[in-house]
């Protein structure tokens, strides 16, 4: 068996694992029968660990899960995690797009809190491999020809702290994360497999998810915005990421870096492909021209008009092949995609709708 290699029960610290995309990596974790630890800032609340607990006792695995407290900007704080893991899916991250002080409230979060865990994991002497779960935001930059297809060997070389900072953390993290493993001795070193997971959709599982990437669906169910920009999105299904997680962990000889797309598809058919499923439900799936998008980011501190400027109207398509052939990867239909991100949210309340 490859060195790096780990199956179940192997136990595998989860970081960030009340996230969006990590809460999934639990559930496909404890489902193929690996023991799970997962960190969060703080182990005694339950809303950060009540979704997960149900999602143990559904597949009778509760012995196979425990929390421990991991704080991404504090040193040292991830050692307990790590200690006596086989191996490490390190999913937390500053998820923030917006900041007064952009250095200091994004970028650096991702790579000292990338740094921090890597510490822990160094320490621990027993993890074989680490998936780290990048983004898309590390690969795809609006600086390349249009015509461009986007692939595991290019790399986001237009984001800056001024006009994107959220997708410079996340090269600067990747780039962070590879320079640590390659400057470890032989003795030190563990398997780092990177995967660049596109526009996440999906089952929400707790109301704080529709915060993460469901937001842009969230905010046409809800009419949180004028209307919806033609903007070409590289969409994934967050359970699909999930498993493609857990097939890095047990592939004998993973690809480095990896991306994780089922569709490219512009936001405007997206958003008439929900109304259509929802018929019932007024949304906010208009689309609208560029300008109105500019303007709108003026008014929005979450929307980043540097960003928008480059990214409205521009194809920026991703190529999936390589996750395909390496992890066999069958995406789910991006129609059922869009309804499972949708219905919980309509049926919890956790969006706003307007009947017809």
């Amino acid at each position: 068996m490859p060195e790096g290699v780990v199956h179940p029960p192997a136990t595998v610290c989860v970081t960030g694992a009340n996230g969006y995309v990590a809460s999934h990596v639990v559930h496909a974790l404890l489902a193929e029968g690996f023991t799970v630890r997962a960190t969060v800032r703080d182990p005694t609340s339950p809303p950060k660990t009540a979704h997960l607990e149900a999602i143990a006792d559904a597949l009778d695995a509760r012995d196979r899960l425990s929390f421990v407290r991991g704080d991404l900007m504090q040193a040292g704080s991830f050692d307990g995690a790590m200690a006596g893991c086989d191996a490490v899916i390190h999913t937390a991250a500053s998820v923030i797009f917006a900041h007064p002080d952009p250095q200091r409230g994004i970028v650096d979060p991702s790579v000292e809190g990338t740094r921090n865990v890597f510490d822990s994991i160094r320490k621990a002497g027993t993890v074989k491999r680490v998936i780290h779960t990048s983004s898309m935001a590390a690969v795809y930059g609006w600086d390349k020809p249009t015509d461009h297809v986007f692939t595991e060997a290019d790399w986001n070389t237009a984001s800056t702290l001024s006009n994107d900072p959220y997708g410079l953390a996340k090269v600067q993290a990747e780039r962070a994360a590879r320079a640590y493993v390659d400057a470890l001795g032989e003795e030190d070193r563990f398997e780092l497999v990177h995967l660049h997971p596109g526009m996440v959709f999906g089952p929400p599982l707790v109301k704080a998810h529709t915060k993460a990437s469901p937001r842009l669906l969230r905010d046409v169910i809800s009419r949180g915005q004028p209307g919806v920009p033609r903007l070409m999105l590289g969409v994934v299904d967050v359970r699909d990421v999930a498993e493609a997680h857990v097939r890095a962990l047990t592939h004998a000889d993973p690809p480095p870096r990896c991306l994780l797309v089922a569709e490219n598809a512009w936001m405007t058919d997206l958003a008439s492909e929900l109304q259509s499923q929802f018929a019932d439900i007024r949304m906010g799936a208009t689309p609208i021209p560029k300008p109105l998008v500019l303007l709108a980011g003026l008014f929005d501190k979450t929307l980043n008009v540097r960003q928008l400027w480059h990214l409205v109207g521009r194809p920026m398509p991703i190529d999936s092949a390589l996750s395909r052939s390496a992890y066999a990867m069958s995406y789910r239909p991006v129609a059922e995609t869009l309804r499972d991100t949708a219905t919980p949210m309509i049926d919890e309340g956790w969006a706003r709708v307007t009947r017809r």
